[in-house]
């Protein structure tokens, strides 16, 4: 037996709606509205399995109203239930459970009834035993990887690039609340506001569709026009890099596996692949403290002697800015180090070449001063 609401701000239309549905029977109509609000309210009270929305309601309509119902519950079928062709409606077709035209059939109604228990059933079955675990993969490409049942974790599908590129937005911003406005403006700049006000309700729902079928703990909420997908506890590579390249703990033996664990996490730059505009003022701070990491982590491994881990370290800096003096007079250091004069001249000749080409300049006299000590076997190594 399925549990419904319906709204629609005509009560005719509600009245001849339940009618319908109490014909066919397996539902059990727990409230008609005329007024959105209300039944929201009744939401927060109560869960219910499905719910018919009309589209075209003033105030709030079908549309924001779905948002608001599906942050309070992400696994509610909705019913779109619409007396026009509007080009919202072919959006939602993918993405609810249901629409319905008016004037609707009871054959027409039995038809979304059969499908909505067959949803519900299924999703039931797979729950049982479910394992699910996402991760959100944020350097290189943006991907949501999601393992079920102990299989192989893959990346979530995407039914359109949008969508997808609105999932690494909110991502981005996670636990955090953002305006729809500015969300429009990063993601769909200088288009007609709205079209794409109905694709960013479309997008949003299906979102909450994958998040609902994930069974993670967490949300995507709508507060005061504003969205925030909720996060915490959840695997991202960019949060975990976060917490300990941005934190001041020292490194020792004890912790430097910790901090090889998150270097090993920066795959490349943070969504570099895709071209998110709005993603590179982050592309470059993430940039720049995986620098710093590389630099605090040679520090380290030439203070307990390990040479070549330290020389890694400061390749890896030197593939995100190869202009760097003080990394460039680190790896002289290093090779000197460990006896290397062959590697020590070659580097220095290589970057060197890359300033004059590059830059139209020479190294700075610091380095000059010491490849030449190191290479005369006069510099203090300490």
């Amino acid at each position: 037996m399925l549990r419904a609401i319906l709204i629609d701000d005509e009560q005719p239309a509600l009245d001849l709606l339940e009618k319908l549905l109490i014909t066919i029977g397996n539902i059990e109509i727990v409230g008609t509205f005329t007024k959105p609000g209300e039944a929201i309210s009744r939401l927060l009270q109560e869960r219910m399995d499905v719910v018919f929305l009309d589209i075209e309601m003033p105030g709030l309509n079908g549309i924001e109203a779905a948002e608001h119902i599906m942050a309070i519950d992400p696994g509610i079928d909705v019913v779109f239930v619409t007396a026009y062709h509007h080009y919202a409606v072919e959006a939602f077709e993918l993405n609810a459970i249901d629409y319905v035209l008016k004037p609707t059939t009871v054959e027409r109604l039995r038809k979304t009834i059969a499908r909505t228990m067959s949803k519900q059933s299924a999703a039931k079955q797979e729950n049982v035993g479910q394992t699910s675990k996402s991760t959100f993969i944020c350097f290189g490409r943006f991907e949501w990887m999601r393992n079920e049942k102990a299989e192989t974790a893959s990346p979530v599908k995407w039914r359109t690039s949008k969508e997808r590129e609105l999932m690494a937005y909110l991502v981005h911003h996670r636990n955090t609340l953002i305006t729809k406005e500015k969300i429009l403006e990063d993601i769909w700049p200088n288009a007609n506001l709205e079209q794409v006000t109905a694709f960013l309700h479309t997008c949003i729902y299906s979102i909450r569709k994958k998040i609902a079928s994930a069974g993670d703990n967490y949300k995507l909420e709508f507060h005061n026009n504003c969205y925030r997908l909720e996060i915490r506890g959840v695997e991202c590579d960019a949060a975990g890099f976060e917490q300990v390249a941005g934190s001041e703990m020292v490194i020792t033996p004890d912790t430097i596996g910790e901090f090889e664990k998150i270097a090993n996490l920066y795959k490349g730059n943070y969504m570099e692949e895709d071209g998110f505009v709005w993603a590179q003022e982050a592309q470059e701070k993430y940039k720049s403290d995986y620098i710093e990491l590389m630099r605090r982590m040679s520090d380290y491994y030439l203070s307990v002697n390990e040479f070549r881990a330290a020389a890694q370290c400061l390749h890896s800096a030197l593939r995100q800015n190869p202009y760097l003096d003080d990394v460039n007079e680190r790896v002289l250091l290093v090779y000197a180090k460990l006896g290397d004069r062959l590697s020590m001249m070659k580097h220095y000749e290589r970057f060197t070449k890359l300033l004059q080409d590059e830059l139209g300049t020479l190294p700075l006299k610091s380095t000059v001063r010491l490849f030449t000590e190191l290479y005369s076997g006069n510099a203090d190594q300490g």
